[in-house]
């Protein structure tokens, strides 16, 4: 699981990296602006690697809502870098602390997942990597180069 995340977040950094800035925080579809993207994957990993979802305050890292921010307000590639760097520690250590018993047990906190904290987990995974597939797709119709899979 550990090495599945860290494939994921290798392409995150890549798209990142790799998209140029022109077309980061802009795009014909709303929804499909890769920082909008980027920013909704980070958020809702640091929400599921949470004990509990109680508490959790969405929009708080950059004081507005992913879904409804103009293009000017999405986060630059420095503040998405930042954050990912985070994400990438954060999840990792709550991936880390599970021994392989733990990951059968049951989903209490967020049972909308699946039935067991692997549940949780491979939901966020499919949820990082289904926005990979927009990014790419959205990269495609621009004519721009594809985040290699991995």
């Amino acid at each position: 699981m550990v090495n599945a995340f860290k494939r994921n977040w290798d392409m995150y950094q890549d798209a990142v990296n790799s998209i140029p800035n022109e077309h980061w925080r802009t795009g014909d579809i709303e929804h499909l602006i890769p920082a909008r993207i980027a920013y909704h994957v980070l958020e809702c990993a640091d929400f599921y690697s949470n004990p509990t979802p109680k508490g959790y305050v969405w929009g708080h890292r950059f004081n507005f809502d992913w879904g409804k921010a103009s293009p000017k307000q999405l986060p630059t590639k420095d503040q998405i870098r930042a954050y990912l760097e985070e994400m990438i520690t954060k999840v990792d250590r709550w991936l880390q602390g599970f021994t392989d018993a733990d990951f059968l047990s049951p989903e209490k906190a967020f049972a909308w997942t699946g039935k067991t904290i692997m549940g949780r987990a491979l939901y966020l995974l499919v949820h990082c990597r289904q926005h990979i597939g927009e990014i790419n797709a959205e990269l495609r119709r621009r004519e721009l180069p594809r985040i290699k899979w991995r």
